[in-house]
């Protein structure tokens, strides 16, 4: 009975509105890219499309331990690397397929100059926002995680710009 949002699909709509030149990039966790779920919510809403996809598995743990400013040159060294394919390929659109990704926009902006982001993140909230003013139902506040639930809560104000409402809870992906 209670809506499920979950990043992809909201993220996939504003990529697909986005795009100008059908080249769209989503990075992500290994895990993510494993799934495959951004290529196939991006290919049945439209075909041909020129994805290019990449595990950024460096940025999670770069992000928990503060390394998100511009002129940090490890994070700068590692968005580099692992982003130098999709600016060659010439991605208009990028989609940050992880919850951890946009707290690095500015360096990711800054060497993919031109190139719209995507925050998966923000734009399920903008789904989960338009389903409360639709008249979904009472609201509340609860946390799931798939790691660290712990280490959620410490970092909530990071993500959050507030203090976490509550305790995490820890969920197993592979059940769903």
């Amino acid at each position: 009975d209670i809506p499920i949002i979950g990043t992809v699909e909201p993220a996939c709509r504003r990529a697909l509105r986005e795009t100008k030149n059908g080249r769209i990039g989503v990075i992500g966790t290994a895990a993510t890219v494993r799934s495959g779920a951004y290529e196939r919510r991006l290919t049945a809403e439209r075909s041909p499309l020129a994805l290019t996809v990449c595990a950024c598995p460096l940025f999670v743990p770069l992000v928990e331990n503060g390394r998100v400013s511009r002129g940090d040159v490890v994070i700068e060294t590692v968005v580099r690397e692992y982003l130098t394919p999709l600016r060659e390929a010439g991605v208009d659109t990028l989609i940050l397929g992880c919850t951890h990704y946009p707290l690095l926009a500015d360096v990711i902006g800054d060497f993919m100059q031109g190139v719209t982001l995507i925050d998966s993140g923000a734009e399920a909230a903008n789904a989960a926002r338009a389903q409360v003013e639709q008249g979904a139902g009472p609201g509340g506040t609860q946390y799931f995680v798939s790691d660290d639930p712990q280490g959620f809560t410490q970092l909530a104000g990071l993500f959050l710009q507030q203090p976490a409402a509550g305790e995490a809870e820890l969920v197993e992906i592979s059940r769903y």
